[in-house]
């Protein structure tokens, strides 16, 4: 391959890059094409992860005139990246430029800040995008990050992800603590899995409050490869855990996490999880669930003996990793939990 510099730089040896744009204006000039050697990512060395956090575009208009903000990587860089982290809130259009380069990313990961006018279409600044969407051949994980409820939708309409294995999404949390309400995320689920002929195996879901109760069972029903599930600060319908008992839904999930899920929205947590933790084994003698880890938020009261009866029974019987903890209902998640390695 040849050198896009004529003399070999000290940093060309990094693996991994992460900067942090900042600042109410963006220097790169209107005029410059994606591998102008006048660009700023032209000096960037050929790294295969880079972490990437551009100004909002919020503050780029200081004289009222609003445009276009475009993203100039040259795409030589960009098809040696496995692994991208990218916060930006810029012109839909220009994200999927850059990303129609990226054919060897494994692991994508997108925050969009809560911008309520993004939406994706399938176009690039090049052109309409093919019919079956922007291909990412070797994708394997999936982060969308701050979303709204039309965001997370649109991307997930444009892409084609033949190799991805996990989806880990995040909306984005209205101020009071009130959750973004998710209305058709099961038919967008399951269309990108049947445009990219997929199998994930891993689904995230945090900060979103399903309007229809059928919404989450349905996913679901539809990702019979699942083996890790998990749910932050999520509001669904506890029927879950009634159709864990037979093996129509999740036959292979192994790890079931729910995370900050506010006891005050049902009536009788510590009486369904107890009961339904003490008969998933005699209806489902094959089960192949490994850990199950369950947060409350109070102020509901909690009847942790029940709970820890229950979990007891179950790591006696099948060596099932049983966990369960109640955090104060005021305190608020840190602004940085959706995006830390506990997920992982």
């Amino acid at each position: 391959m040849k050198a896009r510099w004529p003399k070999p730089r000290l940093w060309d040896a990094l693996q991994s890059l992460k900067l942090e744009f900042t600042g109410d204006e963006w220097k790169e000039p209107e005029s410059l094409v994606p591998n102008s050697n006048d660009t700023i990512y032209h000096y960037f060395p050929p790294v295969t992860s880079l972490d990437l956090t551009l100004p909002s575009v919020e503050g780029l208009f200081t004289n009222g005139d609003e445009g276009v903000v475009k993203i100039f990587i040259p795409e030589q860089f960009l098809a040696n990246l496995q692994t991208l982290t990218l916060t930006c809130d810029w012109d839909p259009a220009s994200i999927l430029t850059s990303l129609q380069f990226c054919a060897s990313l494994q692991s994508l990961s997108l925050s969009f800040r809560g911008n309520l006018d993004l939406y994706f279409v399938g176009e690039t600044l090049d052109g309409q995008l093919p019919e079956d969407g922007l291909l990412l051949p070797q994708l394997r994980v999936l982060r969308l990050r701050y979303a709204t409820p039309s965001a997370i939708p649109s991307f997930l309409e444009v892409v084609n992800t033949p190799s991805l294995e996990e989806l880990d999404v995040s909306f984005e949390m209205i101020p009071d603590g009130i959750k973004s309400t998710v209305t058709g995320f099961d038919d967008d689920i399951l269309d990108l899995i049947e445009r990219s002929e997929c199998e994930i195996r891993r689904l995230k879901i945090h900060m979103a409050a399903f309007s229809h109760s059928e919404e989450l069972e349905t996913i679901l029903q539809g990702l019979p490869s699942l083996t890790h599930l998990l749910l932050n600060n999520t509001i669904f319908d506890l029927e879950i855990f009634r159709n864990l008992r037979c093996n129509e839904i999740l036959p292979h999930l192994e790890v079931f996490e729910i995370f900050d899920c506010p006891t005050s929205v049902y009536v009788n947590w510590n009486f369904e999880i107890g009961e339904d933790i003490e008969d998933i084994k005699h209806e489902r003698p094959t089960i192949a669930l490994k850990k199950l880890y369950v947060t409350l938020r109070e102020p509901a009261p909690i009847d942790f003996e029940r709970l820890e009866h229950s979990g007891a029974q179950f790591r006696r019987r099948d060596g099932v990793e049983v966990r369960f903890c109640s955090i104060p209902h005021e305190t608020d998640p840190p602004p940085d939990r959706t995006d830390s390695n506990w997920m992982d």
